[in-house]
């Protein structure tokens, strides 16, 4: 009995070893998945996208800010995530305001704006205004409110509705610009960027919109006037130009008519001079000349009385050139006849011969 004892002593020891170990894993295996749930269940996992922005936020302060993309974080049962939206958002306000005329109107304007998405300014924001777009818009609305008001206070009604343009300018120059020294701007304040600021719509009321549309024809009448004035303004410029244009060539002619006649006659002239000197350097030649001039003269059958004392070859010269000139030596006056129409005496003479000197 002894040595049996003694056989089933190592195999009961050696049972209670493999116990040991297995229960030792089963150990490990239990605490590895308690740690693991741990770290599961106080892990931190969050997805920023594009036009956002995460805060990250451990036991209440702000840690840093999470760019677009994923954020994980295991064991961090104090730590979260706060998404911001940086997009452009918009925010349209109705308002009645007054002008610098006194004038009461309903004006709609439109603010585009975004967060300033650097650390700090989020950071600040974030601790001032949350995360909420709902109390951001709520604060933006107010300061909106006073830049409309204090804008429309600088500009008359007319001025209003014509120059829509400056009257959004200056709705933003008081949503961008410091109240006073040592002041922070709206903008500033809530830690946005004032992108555009638009009129939507002004709405008058009935009597105005009367004035207004009497005006607007008045100004048509007006400016129809005013061109008007100045077609017959350029109508008569026009005219005066014609004018002063047929009146230079009208003289350009003249000039070159009376240029023309006074070469012609200074030719002739220098004609009559050259056949002068040949006359007077070849006597013959001068006597040929005149008996041509009798024999011309002769032609037309008609009798001729002529003065002694008158020069025949002058006279016949300028009967065959065109005008004829005969001197009287008694009065000393000139008397002009045509070759067409040769003078004849009234009463004929007996004589039926031209007489010749």
């Amino acid at each position: 009995m002894s040595d049996r004892k003694r056989q089933n002593q190592p195999s009961t020891q050696q049972g209670g070893r493999g116990m040991n170990v297995a229960g030792r894993t089963i150990a490990i295996v239990f605490a590895l998945l308690i740690i693991v749930g741990l770290g599961a269940a106080t892990a931190r996992f969050v997805q920023v996208d594009e036009g956002q922005r995460g805060i990250i936020i451990t036991s209440g302060a702000v840690e840093g800010v999470q760019e677009p993309g994923v954020f994980f974080r295991p064991f961090a049962p104090l730590t979260r995530v706060e998404i911001v939206n940086v997009r452009r958002q918009t925010l349209q306000i109705s308002q009645n305001v007054a002008s610098s005329d006194k004038q009461l109107y309903d004006i709609d304007i439109q603010i585009d704006f975004s967060r300033k998405t650097d650390p700090e300014s989020l950071r600040q924001m974030y601790a001032r205004l949350g995360a909420e777009d709902d109390l951001l818009r709520l604060q933006l609305e107010g300061f909106a409110s006073d830049a409309l008001k204090s804008a429309s206070t600088q500009f008359t009604l007319d001025q209003a509705l014509s120059d829509r343009g400056g009257f959004s300018q200056r709705i933003r120059a008081n949503l961008t610009s410091p109240p006073g020294p040592g002041q922070q701007s709206p903008a500033d304040q809530l830690f946005v960027v004032i992108e555009a600021v638009k009129v939507l719509d002004i709405k008058v009321s009935e009597e105005y919109a009367r004035l207004l549309s009497e005006k607007a024809n008045l100004e048509v009448k007006i400016e129809t006037e005013e061109r008007r004035r100045q077609q017959i303004e350029a109508e008569q410029a026009n005219n005066l130009f014609q004018a002063e244009q047929e009146a230079r060539v009208a003289l350009t002619r003249e000039k070159g008519q009376t240029a023309a006649a006074l070469e012609a006659a200074n030719r002739e002239a220098q004609v009559r001079a050259i056949q002068g000197r040949y006359w007077r350097e070849n006597p013959e030649l001068f006597e040929l000349r005149t008996r041509e001039l009798m024999v011309e003269m002769l032609k037309s059958g008609n009798i001729w009385f002529i003065d002694p004392n008158t020069n025949i070859t002058l006279l016949l010269n300028q009967m065959a050139t065109g005008t004829t000139v005969v001197p009287n030596p008694s009065s000393g006056q000139r008397t002009s006849t045509q070759p067409s129409q040769p003078a004849t005496p009234e009463q004929p003479a007996a004589p039926t011969t031209p007489t010749t000197p």
